[in-house]
């Protein structure tokens, strides 16, 4: 019984070992870059560099992605495209939890990237790497 779910739920649970990766250096990033500049500016440069990682990790060993040579640019476009509508809303959480209701803006960063952690898996499933997915599917 535990084999079975292992293999139902295994991408998901990829995707959160993965994730946590991610989230260490998201916050690792912002942590370093706050030293030298504020929430938002933190936020961004953490979120560049954080992306860029999830991106490697995910399309390898999360969705499986099989694109190679300069195919690959359209996904990397479509990666960050699809975590342009979570940047805004984590830099919407930020200014509120920082600006709003003087959260230490660390803490609030934590929140923020597990608020988004769920939206930012069915973005890359549905709108990243679906092509891949259905072609993988149809081959097995």
């Amino acid at each position: 019984m535990l084999k079975r779910l292992l293999k139902k739920y295994d991408r998901i649970i990829r995707y959160l070992v993965l994730g946590f990766g991610t989230f260490l250096v998201n916050m690792w990033s912002y942590g370093f870059i706050s030293k030298f500049a504020n929430y938002s500016i933190s936020y961004t440069l953490a979120w560049g560099i954080a992306v860029l990682f999830a991106y490697v990790t995910n399309r390898q060993w999360v969705f499986d992605s099989k694109v190679r040579g300069w195919k690959i640019i359209p996904e990397i476009v479509n990666y960050y495209l699809s975590r342009a509508l979570t940047f805004w809303l984590g830099l919407g959480i930020m200014w509120i939890g920082v600006k709003h209701l003087s959260f230490n803006d660390f803490y609030v960063n934590i929140a923020r990237n597990a608020m988004l952690l769920i939206p930012n898996y069915y973005l890359s499933k549905l709108y990243v790497f679906r092509d891949k997915q259905k072609k993988n599917n149809t081959a097995k």
